[in-house]
């Protein structure tokens, strides 16, 4: 009997998706994360492992899941859950499969999917319908953008982990994924300001039309090359406004994204769990390509939800069950991150474009919340008292100056 225990590596808003998603179905999960307070490290249905840092040290990390692998009495399935774990199960596959079940498209590919300038080779090999891109080797070659480009243009990383470095973070921000410039003089500034640090970085114009033309596709293309799951849905709101991540999305179908995804998957010969993320620009009324995870993403646990259940089709067809193919999910159901979506919509009506009433309005109809559920409630009795405290502290705060006047 086939009956492996699932393993999600580090534990978020995306972990905790995948351990419910499969936790629901009966499967074992085990969540290893080097912090035991991580979110969902405490959800019912995962046993929590504390393990060493990916970040602080690979080597260390990958020895520990060889011999954690190497202890189970049948072979898990792994689950990662960032760029660096993709990276690492993808580089280590020969040592790591001997121990785990897991199905992602070879090396090559990962790596051109997971950088901003691998994906714009990609898209201009296949025809993909993409934005405007740069790839610049030097400041003379951003000095070439600023006269060719229209404007405004966004400045992004050659690879998503790299603004996660101390001193990036420091210049631009905590979770900052793009810089926008208004004018040619911006672009060089700001591309002088962050090349100092990562030059590696790519330029890029901006599709224009509200955050909701953000639409993404997820799912799970099986070890025999045949699409099994996909689930879309449109981002209807983003923190922060205009390029961040989804605070609040819903599901939908679109036979047109459909086709999008199917065709680049097709035409990189894709395995595995993954998303694609689109724009649908206004001027020709096309899907254009994003971005590309190599991974489950942040809200795909809504396809559970939706009749798509991506992380036990990937759990089923990675053990050599049979799965049958969902390609299409329920429509018009919400997925709320309610911390984020605080704060991305004080921002949105600080820009006038959304008003308390119609918040409150967007957040009614079935929905499924990022951290709180019913039937699995410590993640979020556990995070709940300290994101009030944070909403209160600079009330107190102002509350006590005034006393003390």
């Amino acid at each position: 009997m086939v009956d492996g225990p699932a393993i999600v590596l580090y534990m978020s808003h995306l972990g905790l998706g995948l351990v419910r998603a499969l936790g629901r179905e009966g499967v074992r999960v085990f969540a290893l994360d080097p912090h035991r307070d991580a979110l969902g490290m405490n959800s019912r249905y995962c046993t929590p492992v504390v393990t060493p840092d990916i970040k602080a040290d690979e080597a260390r990390y990958l020895d520990f899941l060889l011999e954690f692998g190497c202890a189970r009495p049948s072979k898990p399935v792994l689950y990662p859950t960032g760029d660096p774990t993709v990276v690492l199960l993808s580089r280590e596959r020969e040592a790591l499969s001997r121990y785990y079940h897991f199905v992602m498209p070879d090396h090559e590919t990962v790596l051109k999917l997971l950088t901003k300038d691998g994906l714009d080779a990609v898209a201009r090999e296949h025809g993909i319908p993409a934005p405007r891109t740069a790839v610049p080797a030097d400041r003379s070659a951003v000095e070439a953008a600023a006269r060719e480009f229209q404007f405004p243009v966004i400045l992004k990383p050659a690879e998503s982990h790299a603004w996660k470095a101390r001193a990036i973070v420091d210049l631009i921000g905590v979770g900052t994924k793009v810089v926008p410039c208004a004018t040619p003089e911006d672009l060089l500034a700001q591309y002088d300001r962050i090349a100092a640090h990562d030059p590696a970085v790519i330029v890029q114009e901006v599709i224009p039309g509200e955050d909701e033309r953000l639409v993404y596709c997820c799912f799970y293309v099986g070890r025999s090359g045949e699409p099994l799951g996909l689930f879309a849905g449109r981002k209807r709101r983003v923190l922060p406004p205009g390029f961040g991540s989804a605070s609040f999305a819903e599901s939908m179908n679109d036979p047109a994204l459909t086709q999008a995804t199917l065709r680049l998957l097709r035409a990189v010969n894709y395995r595995g769990l993954g998303g694609v993320e689109f724009k649908l620009d206004p001027r020709d009324n096309t899907y254009k390509l994003i971005e590309f995870n190599v991974r489950f993403g942040l809200w795909d646990a809504l396809g559970a939800r939706c009749g798509v259940n991506l992380a036990h089709m990937a759990w089923r067809d990675a053990q050599g069950l049979p799965v049958e193919p969902r390609l299409e999910g329920r429509p018009g159901v919400k997925w709320v991150s309610m911390q984020r979506d605080l704060s991305a919509f004080r921002l949105y009506r600080r820009q006038g474009k959304l008003t308390t009433w119609r918040w409150i309005r967007s957040l009614a109809g079935e929905r499924m919340w990022a951290v709180f559920a019913w039937d699995d409630l410590r993640p979020f009795l556990s995070t709940a008292p300290g994101y009030l405290w944070r909403l209160a502290a600079p009330r107190l705060g102002m509350a006590g100056k005034q006393a003390q006047r």
